[in-house]
């Protein structure tokens, strides 16, 4: 969910089938599908885009319900419930709704109550709101890590020619490439891998470990001033297990972001920025 103060057209419809995906669920609806990639024929073979489509069985029978979301800063008119109620007999779609969020001129209340089509204002929580800002204590939530770290650890790297054995210097090495004579790149952490997995495979905890990896041709490590030729690549180190298990608790508070008004049923929602849905009174 967005902690921006405006919102744009596009995450209000997907703010919208977040509602009623959550709404319906109880009932067995679910979205069928939204945004401009949202469209069904009709019996005129017309397409029509749907900004929210959402379906229902009662019995075999399947009931689509078609929301419009109108994320205007005027209030709809009718001509919006008009185009909404041929859409829905074109389309074979049961039920409609339009959410918006500047509420309704009086001749869409009317003409919208005559056609059966819901209205539904939506909007984000403002100062003239009771819930406006409002910060809701949840509980405490507990998180216990159970993280057991198991690796090769590198103690020492044998080049012939060149001993790594600083920590830093080791570290170092997962990023260096190795050339051939041709120019062919080889990665030095190919190495380190292999180092690491064997002495997993092997088991032996904290067992030091000397791995040697025979070379097949020439490689030469180039650096800023000199070049290194790599004479061997001998590794050593250990298995090591590391238990980084940790419980961490936080409080869980949400807060007050969108108000839901749903005109006709008389019912209010409010929803937070985490997501959760409750009723308020209708009277609020």
């Amino acid at each position: 969910m967005s902690d921006k103060n405006e919102l744009d057209w596009k995450e209000y419809e997907a703010i919208t089938q977040y509602i009623y995906g959550a709404l319906g669920a109880q009932d067995g609806a679910k979205v069928k599908g939204y945004g401009p990639n949202c469209k069904i024929k009709g019996k005129s073979t017309v397409e029509h885009q749907i900004d929210v489509l959402t379906e229902q069985f009662e019995d075999d029978r399947q009931l689509l319900t078609a929301i419009e979301c109108k994320y205007w800063n005027k209030k709809v008119d009718k001509e919006v419930v008009m185009k909404l109620s041929e859409i829905m007999l074109d389309a074979d779609i049961a039920s409609g709704i339009i959410v918006c969020k500047s509420g309704f001129t009086k001749d869409t209340l009317t003409y919208a109550q005559h056609k059966g089509i819901k209205l539904v204002e939506l909007s984000e929580a403002g100062e003239n709101d009771a819930d406006f800002q409002k910060i809701v204590e949840i509980g405490l939530i507990d998180f216990n890590f159970k993280v057991i770290r198991s690796r090769g650890k590198v103690t020492s790297i044998d080049l012939g020619s060149r001993t790594i054995a600083g920590e830093d210097e080791i570290m170092g090495m997962w990023y260096v490439k190795l050339q051939d004579v041709d120019g062919r790149a080889i990665a030095f952490s190919e190495f380190m891998k292999a180092f690491s997995e064997e002495v997993q495979r092997r088991g032996d905890l904290l067992k030091n470990i000397t791995i040697a990896y025979p070379l097949t041709r020439t490689l030469f490590w180039k650096q800023q001033n000199d070049e290194i030729v790599i004479e061997k690549i001998s590794i050593t180190g250990f298995y090591e297990k590391k238990d980084l298990s940790s419980k961490r608790s936080f409080p869980l508070t949400d807060q007050v972001w969108m108000i839901m008004n749903e005109l006709f049923d008389k019912r209010k929602l409010t929803l937070s920025k985490s997501g959760l849905i409750w009723n308020l009174p209708p009277d609020r």
